[in-house]
Formats: C-alpha cells, structure tokens, sequence
C-alpha cells in the first residue's frame, strides 16, 4: 500500500478535528501569535495602543456627531481637537500646582527620616543594653552606609532616566504620534470594524459577534464606572487631608484618587505616605489620628457604596485577578502591558464563561458513566 503523501496526511489530520475545536485551535494560535508580536515590539507600540484606546473611548461621540449630519473625518478631528485643548489646559492649570507640591514632598524627606531616627533612637539605646554599645555602633554603620547605596543608586537610575534618548524619543513619540494615529483611526473605525468582520468564519460568526458585543459593553461599563470613582476618591482624599491641616494634603489626595483603578493599591500608597508626613508634622496623636481615620472611612465608603453604585460587577473578574493581570501586564510588556491588562482580562473571563458554558452542556460533564 503507497504511502500518504504530506498534503493527504495533513487533510486527514485536520479533517479528524472537530469543527468547534479547530476553531478554539485557530484562536489559541491567534492569542499565541499576539503574545509574541506585544513581547517582540513592546518598546514602540505605546503611541498606538494609546491611539487605539483613545478611538475605541471616542468611537461613540463620533457616532453622535455623525447623527448630526457631521462627516466622519470632520467630527473624528473635532473630538482630537478637543481632548489636545483640555489636555493642556489641564497640564497648565494642574502641573505647576502638583510639581510645587512634589518639591514641597520632598523637601520633607530628610524630617521625616529625622523624625524616624529621633523615634528608634531611644529604642537602639535600650537595645544596646542588651546586645552591647559596640554591636549596635556596628549596625548604625551599616545602616547609614545602605542608606547611602540606595540613595545613590535611587538618583543613578534617576539621571539615566532624564538622560536617556530613548525614553526622550519615546514621551516625544507618544505626545506627537498618539493624536495622529488616533485621529486615522477614529476617522476610519467603521471601515475597520467591517473588515475584520468580513473574515470571520461563517459558521461561528454570530457567535463571536454576539460575544464581542459583550466584551465591548463590558469595557465600556467598567472603564465608565472606574473614572467616576477615581474622580470622587481624588476629591474626597484632596478635600479631607486638607481641611485636617496636611501638608501636601491635595497632592497625596489626587494620587490616591489617580491610582485606585488598582483595587487597594491607591489607599495603601496614599495611606503609607501620609501616615508618614503626619509622623513628621504633627506631635499629637489625635491629629495622626485623624489622618489614619480618613483612610478607613472613606475605603469604607468606597467599598460600601461607590464601587457597587457605578462598577458593581462590570468586568466579572475578582479584584485579585485584576490585581495579577494588571501586575502581569506591566512585569511582561511595561507600560503597554498595563495598559492592555484590563481588556485582555475581560476578553479572557468572557471567553472562559464560555467554555464553561459548553463543558457544563456537554456529555463530558453530564454523562454519569
């Protein structure tokens, strides 16, 4: 009997698959390929993933404007237009303001480590009682010397930073190409999104629209629900540890706020910071107090009242896996993979919702034997 030639071995290999999981093969091979693709050029994607995020956010606007007999490329170049002007307006308002403060923030630095020392102190001379002066005048040494190393190697890293070309090249690319890319993109969104529909399989192809239109509406939600909250939390810290007296009350405020898109991150920075000047500026434990009690009340409420109210169970995902998604994403494609994380994590809960859906419907699952 002849052997099979390559080309019929690789017909009855294919045809030997069933048909839903040769479709599951082509998508496991796309997300493998996508993977690579992010990893091999993670370093120049961020103007276009910030574009396309910026398209994907404005695409609705441009539709409201189209209903309004406004041309697509027109309406597309007002939106662009529009968020450059509050984008800088913002920067000329907000920038002089926050950097004021970070140089206020860190000029109370060497307080606070004074404060600190002055604080274990007395906790080093009781010691010494104990394990001998010589012994703990050894371990001062070492400290101060690990202190140095640190903060040598902090304002190193610091320097290579503000002198690195490609990290200038890279802020240069993203604020000069990130509106031209997203303008092409807003403009020509409805071309795109039909394009890609016209290649997928017929056969699954109301399948994966109706599972797009869940993600998509599940993005959309979640990303609407996080700003609002971020917004109230900025507010609600800024006016808080100011009306207690603060220092840089406002600053720590709005960065708590900013960076409580990452569930308990924000008010644990925010907490650890301004525990630590409140131990510098105030000599009273009731003021110290009242700082820590800002935290608890307004985690509280954020907890109790805000994230059910405008998030609720948007994204479907458990705070811990948004937690590992956004800290995988930033550990394996930087910045480009922070800012993917979430919708990858989406992507991914809806389409293990769907696998589940189907094992929990087939034989596997139902046969008794």
């Amino acid at each position: 009997m002849p052997k099979p030639t390559s080309n019929i071995e690789k017909s009855i290999v294919i045809k030997s698959i069933p048909q839903s999981y040769k479709f599951y093969i082509w998508i496991g091979l796309g997300v493998s390929l996508s993977l690579l693709f992010l990893r091999t050029l993670s370093g120049i994607l961020l103007p276009f993933i910030a574009g396309f995020i910026g398209a994907y956010v404005l695409n609705r606007p441009a539709r409201c404007l189209e209903h309004l007999k406004i041309s697509r490329g027109v309406a597309s170049a007002l939106l662009i237009l529009a968020v450059i002007i509050i984008l800088a307006l913002v920067g000329l308002i907000a920038l002089p303001y926050l950097q004021q403060e970070l140089f206020l923030f860190a000029q109370s630095i060497p307080k606070l480590a004074e404060k600190a020392f002055t604080f274990v102190t007395p906790i080093l001379d009781k010691t010494s009682q104990n394990i001998g002066a010589q012994d703990i005048d050894e371990l001062k040494s070492q400290l101060t010397n690990q202190v140095g190393v640190v903060l040598k190697w902090s304002i190193d890293v610091l320097i290579n930073i503000l002198g690195n070309g490609m990290a200038l090249a890279n802020i240069l690319s993203l604020v000069v190409l990130t509106p031209i890319i997203m303008f092409y993109l807003l403009k020509d969104w409805p071309k795109l999104i039909n394009h890609v529909d016209s290649f997928l399989p017929k056969s699954h192809v109301n399948t994966i629209r109706k599972n797009a239109k869940i993600i998509d509406t599940t993005l959309a939600a979640y990303a609407r629900g996080q700003a609002i909250v971020c917004l109230i939390l900025m507010c609600l810290y800024s006016v808080s540890l100011w009306s207690l007296g603060l220092k840089q009350g406002i600053f720590i405020g709005i960065l708590t706020g900013f960076l409580s898109f990452i569930p308990y991150i924000g008010m644990l920075v925010g907490f650890t910071v301004s525990m630590g000047i409140s131990f510098s500026q105030f000599s009273d434990w009731s003021s110290i107090g009242s700082i820590g009690l800002v935290f608890i009340v307004i985690s509280l409420i954020e907890a109790n009242f805000l994230t059910p109210r405008f998030i609720g169970d948007k994204i479907g995902l458990h705070p811990v896996w948004i937690i590992f998604a956004l800290l995988s994403g930033g550990t394996l494609f930087g910045f480009v993979g922070i800012l993917l994380a979430l919708p990858i994590a989406a992507t991914l809960g809806v389409l293990v919702r769907i696998l589940m859906d189907w094992y929990l419907s087939s034989p596997l699952y139902l046969s008794k034997r």
